[in-house]
């Protein structure tokens, strides 16, 4: 099987050059498609990833090799390819590309383009193959991959495929993937399908992929991401199979529901997915309707509960509601400051820079920049149900329902005020609009909602590891660990970053050895330089992140807490007024860049007893280490 598959890749590797010659010549345009990459995988993996509308070609194999495969690209490209071929012009092709219309024309036009990929693949088969075969594309169809029935035999049957995935561009302009699907068990890849299901445990956790049956791989860099998860954990099963570790076994695992390591993996890895695109297609829709760009970093997706959302939630918000309709039933929320929900309404209601920049400042929410931003949150509420209907198993929709502005801290945490006490997951981004940096666009949505809920108990700890000064293990939902402060120091040469229950660390002393100053930060990297400077200077420093939960830390053995900002903004203050709710005795060092005279006043007002500019210097930090200790002894 192993030298199958290599074969397959090599054929591959010459059919990419044939398909762009010939593509190239009909379009009269240059036609590029990437290297390709191979796995093999089951449909289920294949299908059960995130993608949007597809056109799908079926290839009929016939000769000495018979089977059913598919070409598929997205149908934007699809259509971008068509539109060339007969000659559209650029201003039309792109109207029609962003609203996706595949006219009988469009599906005629890339039809024989697919037909021409075939013919590329035939030709190269013919001169390196031993066996004799045609692929014949007959007819296609617009599909929703993750809406397709696996057990079903549409749009192609159930069962293993050989994948090849290539990057393509026409001209300037970069497209999609085209994948090959070609049946597995016709080339010899994996055991026919009756064997098949006899060694391998009925786990939908996991399917083989091309080293399980094959034994052979592209090189890492080379792996294409379709499936991949399920493909790692079906070589395990299959391993186990062949070397007859109990049928019994095997049965009880085909018979129990998909636990949670594996499954709520791939789960969350899909729901990252299309959250990420969810928030990149936002920016570009609300820029669009405001004349700008308005661009959304994703931040890393995480399980809260609601005390932490409103932990990290930052200053004054605006709050949007989403009724969850279709399968499920619920609310959803958009979390926005107010002074970006005035600036960004105020942009669509066109208020001139001056009075603009006004209001913003004192925070004028009026009647007029409200109602702007409402429609905002709507467009991003119809975002969001577009790219679920689209690319989610489940028919999720969302509806703007309601706005109100918030304090989160204000915010009784153990009740059901304002939002529900359960479990969330959380999809930030930074947003910027034409240049201008601006605050996090938060989305908000029960984890249940996803399945993912039971993300949130492996990371909360039945007896929290705490040592002789009183500190304890990570907290719930805190899914990024601090990163390790350095593993030596002067004088003593003691170990740091000391391992917590969960599985995470978090830079601190070695066992024994008593925390003396914490560092809560969003900075890792800055967080980092200021405790090596700590640890040399013979200190025993902790580096903690805002979500964790501040009273675990605190006890009498700590002197001296430092609040690391990335940027000195609501969300580091709102880290500050949490630290003095939980009792802060010690002097609080406030630290981040760019720091205004507004913004010390603030500080100072919610607990700071000292400034540090960053990047800070070993000097500066002594130099606040020596009068704020000083400060604590007086």
């Amino acid at each position: 099987m192993k030298k199958q598959q290599e074969r397959l890749d090599k054929i591959m590797v010459a059919c990419r050059a044939r398909m762009q010659e010939e593509v190239s010549a009909l379009l009269g345009k240059t036609m590029t498609f990437a290297e390709p990459r191979t796995k093999i995988l089951s449909k289920e993996d294949f299908f059960s990833e995130p993608a949007g509308k597809s056109v799908l070609a079926h290839v009929k194999l016939d000769g000495d090799i018979e089977g059913d495969g598919c070409l598929i690209v997205a149908v934007r490209d699809a259509i971008r390819i068509g539109g060339t071929l007969i000659m559209l012009p650029d201003s039309e092709l792109e109207a029609v590309i962003a609203e996706e219309e595949y006219s009988e024309e469009l599906e005629d036009s890339y039809g024989e383009i697919a037909n021409i990929l075939c013919g590329s693949l035939t030709a190269t088969f013919e001169e390196q193959y031993p066996k004799t075969f045609r692929l014949v594309r007959t007819e296609q169809e617009v599909i929703l991959p993750v809406k397709v029935e696996v057990d079903s035999a549409e749009p192609i049957p159930n069962g293993f495929y050989y994948l090849m995935t290539s990057a393509m561009s026409l001209e300037e302009h970069e497209m999609g993937t085209l994948q090959i699907l070609l049946p597995a068990a016709s080339f010899g890849l994996v055991e026919e399908p009756e064997v098949q299901a006899e060694k391998i445990p009925e786990d939908k956790g996991g399917e083989p992929s091309a080293s399980d049956d094959s034994g052979s791989e592209m090189p890492e860099n080379d792996r294409p991401q379709v499936g991949e998860e399920g493909a790692d954990e079906g070589a395990g099963q299959v391993n186990a199979a062949e070397q007859g570790e109990g049928a019994g076994e095997q049965e009880e695992t085909a018979a129990k529901p998909a636990g949670p390591p594996k499954d709520i993996k791939k789960q969350k890895e899909r729901i990252d997915k299309l959250l990420e695109i969810c928030l990149t297609r936002a920016g570009e829709e609300v820029g669009a309707l405001l004349g700008g760009t308005l661009a959304v970093q994703p931040e890393e997706n995480g399980v809260f509960s609601k005390e932490e959302l409103l932990e990290q939630a930052g200053g004054k918000q605006v709050m949007a509601r989403m009724e969850v309709r279709g399968d499920s039933e619920g609310q959803s929320y958009l979390f926005m400051s107010i002074k970006d929900a005035i600036f960004l309404g105020g942009t669509m209601i066109m208020l001139p820079d001056t009075e603009l920049d006004e209001v913003v400042r004192n925070e004028e929410f009026g009647e007029d920049a409200e109602d702007a931003y409402g429609e905002i949150a709507n467009i991003i509420a119809g975002v969001y149900t577009a790219v679920f209907e689209e690319q989610y198993r489940k028919n999720i929709g969302f509806v703007k329902s309601g706005l109100e502005t918030i304090v989160p801290i204000k915010i009784d945490p153990d009740s059901d005020d304002v939002l529900p006490n359960t479990v969330y997951y959380l999809s930030a981004g930074e947003m910027s609009f034409n240049g201008q940096e601006l605050g996090r666009l938060q989305a908000v949505f029960p984890a249940e909602l996803f399945e993912l809920e039971s993300l949130a108990q492996p990371a909360v700890p039945a007896e929290p590891e705490v040592d002789k000064s009183g500190v304890g293990g990570q907290s719930p939902g805190a899914e990024r660990s601090a990163s390790s402060a350095p593993t030596t120091r002067s004088p003593d040469s003691v170990n740091q970053g000391a391992e917590v229950q969960g599985g995470g660390k978090v830079s601190g002393p070695a066992d024994g050895e008593r925390t003396d100053i914490l560092l809560f930060t969003d900075d890792d990297n800055e967080a980092e330089s200021i405790a090596d400077i700590l640890v040399r200077d013979g200190y025993s420093p902790r580096i903690l992140h805002y979500r964790d939960p501040v009273g675990n830390y605190l006890s009498p053995a700590i002197s001296l807490v430092f609040l690391v900002m990335r940027e000195v903004n609501e969300q580091g203050f709102g880290m500050a007024i949490k630290l003095a709710g939980a009792g802060l005795q010690v002097p609080l060092i406030a630290s981040g860049p760019a720091w205004t005279r507004t913004t010390v006043l603030k500080a100072v007002k919610y607990g700071a007893s000292d400034i540090l500019i960053t990047p800070a210097t070993t000097e500066d930090v002594r130099e606040k280490l020596e009068a704020n200790l000083v400060r604590k002894a007086a």
